[in-house]
């Protein structure tokens, strides 16, 4: 298993709330020698956390608490306006969403895979050839 990743916020996510996969995340992430992400990622779990907030299945000191600590997460987070071109790009040509083109572009750029638990975003690279910049959680 590698130990380098681009971590998208479907795997992130899984550390702070309690959903499917979420051993399995923090075994593969917590074993990673090295966590990047665009970010982007900041916002996606700001997101994550706000919804689990409102459905009741996490309180605010949980949400809050998730969305000030995947900073320790990571290893380094790369700015968006150093991935935008080849995001757009991404999502012009082959339909990711932007913030999907956002993860591939890092990982075409540093030679690593993203790590995800979105079925859609691995679908859509192997529709794209792009499979080998894509690793599905479990």
């Amino acid at each position: 298993m590698p130990d380098e990743f681009v971590v998208d916020a479907s795997v992130a996510a899984k550390l702070y709330f309690i959903e499917e996969q979420s051993d399995l995340a923090a075994n593969v992430l917590r074993a990673a020698n090295r966590l990047i992400a665009p970010d982007l990622i900041f916002i996606e779990m700001a997101s994550v956390a706000a919804k689990q907030v409102r459905r009741g299945l996490a309180s605010m000191e949980q949400g809050a608490s998730a969305v000030t600590s995947v900073a320790a997460l990571m290893d380094r987070t790369v700015p968006m306006a150093d991935l935008v071109d080849r995001a757009f790009q991404l999502a012009a040509d082959s339909g990711f969403s932007a913030y999907d083109g956002a993860y591939l572009a890092l990982a075409e750029a540093e030679d690593l895979q993203v790590i995800t638990a979105d079925e859609k975003l691995v679908r859509r690279a192997r529709e794209a050839n792009m499979s080998r910049l894509v690793r599905r959680l479990g």
